[in-house]
């Protein structure tokens, strides 16, 4: 899950709560919207740069990032994929919007923002230079300085804010990402072995063992997980963290699965990439479209048709069937 880390020393400093109520004639909090969410950034840029930037966000091509940002908020903002034809809908006002709400927060973060990928926005974060960040979940044990406990994990610095981060759903619908995935070939010479020792990885007590692991890129996944008294021991708001992940999924927006898919992020990650360098929205849009029918076409129209009415029955493949919205939903406190 894409959840929201933000610095809670900032975000709870009486001189910035002040100045944001007067400015804004509301509390300094996490952003509910993506609106807020810039805002909430160019005011801590504009009140603390360059010690302190309000946001920062893996923008660099190919990193990846920029596609799975788009598809969460064009959704959240109403954003329909394809139509019934099969016919790709991002350039509409849903698509204009959501680009227009990816500047203005890059216009609210740290220099450099658009050469980011995720390791070195993590860099940023631990290292006390930006106020809030949207990332997976590494996010939360690296900031507490537990994923750092291994030697494994040498390509991020210590953490500079352990115990100073609060954690937030995403404004809007967070990323549900398509994860790591155990298969049984059917021309396997031991199946019933195989797939033993996949029941056996996946079950409750040896996957718990496993997502604890500092060095583990495992997320937590099973309710039984975020539940986990032991798992909440880890770190002091390791609790906080579970729980966070836990009711972001009830919300969560599913990466699209089905086929060509890739070639779909890409042309989104092109499409992004080319805006930041300045490209007007419209005419970066139109061409991702026509970019991504092409690719359609080339798999077949009604094929994908009928992969992507499948998809559509899934929970969180859409912002109107939710998790939540389909009367699924657990919540913890």
């Amino acid at each position: 899950m894409f959840a929201l880390y933000y610095r809670k020393d900032i975000f709870e400093d009486p001189k910035l709560m002040e100045a944001y109520q007067a400015k804004f004639g509301k509390p300094l909090a996490p952003p509910k919207t993506w609106e807020e969410y810039a805002q909430v950034a160019q005011f801590i840029t504009d009140q603390l740069a360059p010690n302190v930037y309000g946001a920062g966000h893996f923008r660099k091509a190919g990193s990846p990032g920029n596609q799975f940002d788009f598809l969460q908020q064009f959704r959240a903002n109403g954003g329909v994929l394809f139509d019934e034809n099969m016919k790709s809908q991002i350039a509409s006002e849903a698509g204009i919007k959501t680009l227009q709400n990816m500047i203005a927060a890059n216009n609210a973060s740290i220099p450099g923002n658009n050469e980011l990928d995720a390791v070195s926005l993590w860099a940023a974060f631990l290292t006390g230079k930006v106020a809030m960040i949207y990332s997976w979940p590494p996010s939360g044990r690296m900031s507490a300085g537990y994923s750092q406990t291994a030697a494994a994990i040498n390509f991020i610095p210590q953490s500079q804010i352990a115990g100073k981060v609060g954690y937030a759903v995403v404004p809007g619908n967070p990323e549900h990402a398509t994860g790591f995935s155990k298969a049984l070939a059917a021309d396997s010479p031991n199946p019933d072995a195989a797939y033993l020792l996949m029941q056996w990885m996946t079950s409750p007590p040896v996957s718990l063992a496993r997502v604890m692991l500092p060095y583990a890129l495992r997320d937590p996944y099973r309710l039984s997980h975020f539940k986990s008294d032991l798992y909440a021991e880890l770190w002091p708001d390791a609790k906080a963290y579970l729980i966070n992940l836990n009711n972001s999924a009830n919300v969560g927006l599913l990466d699209p699965i089905i086929p060509g898919a890739q070639d779909y992020f890409l042309s989104l990650d092109r499409m992004a990439t080319s805006v930041w360098a300045g490209t007007d929205p419209k005419t970066a849009l139109e061409t991702a479209a026509a970019e991504i029918d092409a690719t359609t076409e080339r798999l077949g129209v009604d094929s994908q048709k009928a992969y992507y009415a499948e998809f559509l029955k899934l929970p969180g493949a859409t912002a109107d069937n939710t998790v939540e919205k389909l009367g699924m939903a657990v919540k913890l406190d």
